[in-house]
């Protein structure tokens, strides 16, 4: 059940397209560089709001 929140909160795995294509295209760096930079803290922020509802319930 958190898992699905949490998806939600993603945007329900449409990240990557509708966000990351565009930001790197804007910022003229490849997306998969873009990726691998924000993978550990998009990963801590969903490990942190998963906590944090789980003491909030």
């Amino acid at each position: 059940m958190l898992q699905l929140n949490n998806m939600s909160f993603m945007g329900g795995g449409t990240l990557i397209p509708w966000a990351l294509i565009p930001a790197a295209a804007i910022c003229n760096v490849s997306p998969f560089e873009l990726a691998r930079r924000n993978l550990l803290p998009v990963a801590i922020g969903l490990i942190v709001t998963t906590i944090v509802a789980l003491f909030l319930i």
